[in-house]
């Protein structure tokens, strides 16, 4: 590959299930980055509801041959969705199509069960690529659950780009629908793994009972109260107690169920939740043998004050910021990864990393279609 940087528009749906994070950069894959432009298209709302009820469809499969075919019908009103939005952005782009050298798709993750090898994200690239005439690259994790790994989190190759720095050692946390965290120790060493619920729980609960798809500014929590024994009764689930790196699914919280709520009051359990995520994160400073120099946060759950608050109280004294200050805008950190992450598959550069994602040697991540 001759050419050193090239332009990559990055596509992101993650597990809160929101809508499209498009991030276009232009980057050498390595440590040239430079963010062009953001963008976010939020879902409508029949589409958003036909993802959430695929999800729990396959949840409550008992029978894999129904998946594919389950898949499919999902994956084609979504990648029609993901065409018409893409339109929209090269119409409105700093940069046209023929400036971009490659798109990358991660559209939502309906399940990831590494554990039995499997990881389906919707985004059909070979339709994309087709109507676009350009290389898309989609289905990130499959290369890595095959080579032992998790699959996930696949981000840390692309914080350790932007946020590494000589002789510190720096916590990056994403708050998505799952949180997780990239340690950096300069650039000689860095790990990673996921965490637990992030703003899953808490936007489940809040749809499910006050019908809002997330809790602005942590507003309808603050009415209730922090019930520790429920705290004490989640983090002695087994989840919680596996080793580094791991990653997790949304139906991996099911354990945290309506039989604990009876007792409460809607408000007190979704301060609960709130807590309980902000707990998860803070706990990862006693599982790293590091003095942590500093904390950097990105994802949507930035957006939550009273998570942030928790977090910052639960942390005492630490240095925290958020990715805003260093440059890179919170709600897009990931669809500008996965931008990044697709330079280095068209260069045959690694993205998954044993200590990363727990596979047994790093690999190359995402399928190219090339039109």
């Amino acid at each position: 590959m001759k050419r050193k940087e090239f332009y990559a528009l990055g596509v992101m749906s993650g597990t809160s299930t929101d809508g499209l994070d498009f991030s276009l950069i232009k980057s050498d894959g390595k440590e040239k980055i430079k963010i062009i432009q953001n963008k976010y298209y939020k879902f409508d709302n029949k589409l958003k509801m036909k993802i959430l009820n695929t999800i729990k469809e396959f949840k409550q499969l008992k029978k894999n041959n129904k998946e594919n075919e389950i898949f499919k019908n999902l994956n084609k009103d979504f990648s029609k969705y993901v065409l018409k939005k893409l339109n929209l952005f090269f119409l409105s782009s700093k940069a046209r199509i023929n400036k971009i050298d490659i798109i990358g798709i991660h559209g939502n993750t309906v399940l990831h069960d590494p554990k039995k090898g499997k990881s389906l994200q919707l985004g059909n690239a070979e339709l994309i690529s087709k109507e676009f005439n350009k290389p898309v690259v989609n289905d990130f994790r499959q290369s890595d659950i095959l080579l032992g790994g998790e699959g996930a989190p696949l981000v840390p190759i692309f914080h350790r780009a932007i946020f590494s720095k000589k002789k510190k050692n720096i916590l990056v946390i994403n708050i998505g629908g799952i949180s997780n965290f990239t340690f950096l120790n300069g650039k000689k060493t860095f790990f990673a793994s996921d965490i637990g619920p992030g703003n899953t729980l808490i936007d489940e609960f809040c749809y499910k009972n006050f019908n809002k798809i997330y809790d602005f500014n942590g507003n309808l929590a603050k009415k209730g109260k922090i019930k520790f024994e429920l705290i004490d009764l989640w983090l002695k689930n087994k989840i919680f107690f596996r080793k580094f790196p791991t990653s997790f699914d949304t139906h991996d919280f099911n354990f945290i169920n309506s039989r604990h709520y009876k007792t409460y009051s809607t408000y007190d359990i979704l301060r609960t939740l709130t807590f309980f995520s902000a707990k998860l994160i803070s706990m990862i400073k006693m599982s790293i043998n590091f003095k942590i120099d500093s904390w950097v946060f990105s994802g949507g759950g930035v957006n939550n004050s009273l998570l942030m608050s928790d977090i910052k109280k639960l942390l005492i004294n630490d240095k925290i910021s958020i990715s805003n200050s260093l440059g890179y805008d919170s709600s897009f950190v990931e669809s500008a990864a996965f931008a990044y992450i697709s330079i280095r598959t068209l260069k045959k550069l690694p993205s998954a990393f044993p200590k990363t994602t727990g596979c047994i040697k790093e690999n190359i991540c995402g399928n190219i279609y090339i039109p």
